[in-house]
């Protein structure tokens, strides 16, 4: 083979070559671009996920402050009993969110969550969790800390015993419901809290305790989170 012929061959040999090079860098670019675009997906997902347990926790925490509110009160309430709570009219008329139980569903529970407890401050009602008092504000590690957890309610209602004996306003054992919900500043995350009171002899009140449940985001139609403690008697 003559020497020109020879270099014509080992030209188009190096221009084949470099086609193929050519292919490589471009699959190997694309991986890397996939790789990456992954990457800031599970990241941006991680970030997302630990911010929205953050505030079920934040919620949480401020429905037991709705809880612990009313054991407070409860512990100072008069001796009479919790009748004056039952028909949500203590300290005025009834409220909007007043769900008082008339009867039982078809599960065999009370039908309403109760009446808004009223405490010597004034009805638990969107109560703002912390309160100012707690001065949370400015940052925390150089992040905004917002100035508040989220907003409870609490109910009472008389204990499901004496409601399946159709006493729905008349306490004759000294047991309570309370249930204390809390909507985190989102309006869409919340926590639910229910617990039993039953008043010892000659003590003050207290809860039993609460089995705690998570329902999941996707649980019901408002696409919340919520979180329920409850215990029947």
């Amino acid at each position: 083979m003559s020497p020109l012929v020879q270099r014509w061959h080992n030209r188009a040999a190096r221009r084949r070559d470099g086609g193929a090079v050519l292919l490589i860098v471009l699959l190997v670019m694309m991986t890397l671009l996939c790789l990456g675009v992954i990457s800031v997906w599970l990241t941006g997902g991680n970030l997302q996920m630990s911010a929205s347990m953050n505030l079920r926790s934040q919620t949480l925490y401020c429905a037991q402050a709705g809880i612990e509110r009313a054991k407070a009160f409860l512990n100072t309430a008069p001796a009479s009993g919790p009748n004056a709570f039952l028909s949500g009219q203590l300290g005025g008329t009834g409220r909007s969110q007043d769900n008082i139980p008339t009867g039982l569903d078809s599960a065999g529970q009370p039908n309403g969550i109760g009446a808004i407890l009223v405490d010597g401050t004034g009805a638990l009602e969107n109560v703002t969790y912390p309160p100012t008092s707690f001065g949370r504000t400015g940052t925390n590690d150089g992040m905004p800390t917002a100035t508040k957890m989220g907003s409870y309610t609490v109910w009472i209602r008389n204990d499901l015993a004496e409601i399946r004996q159709g006493a729905y306003l008349t306490d004759s054992n000294g047991s309570v419901v309370v249930r204390a919900m809390c909507v985190a500043p989102d309006g869409r995350t919340n926590a639910t809290v229910e617990v039993t009171f039953i008043p010892p002899l000659g003590q003050a009140w207290s809860p039993l305790a609460a089995e705690c449940l998570d329902s999941g985001k996707n649980n019901d139609d408002a696409n919340t989170n919520t979180v329920h403690c409850n215990r029947s008697q």
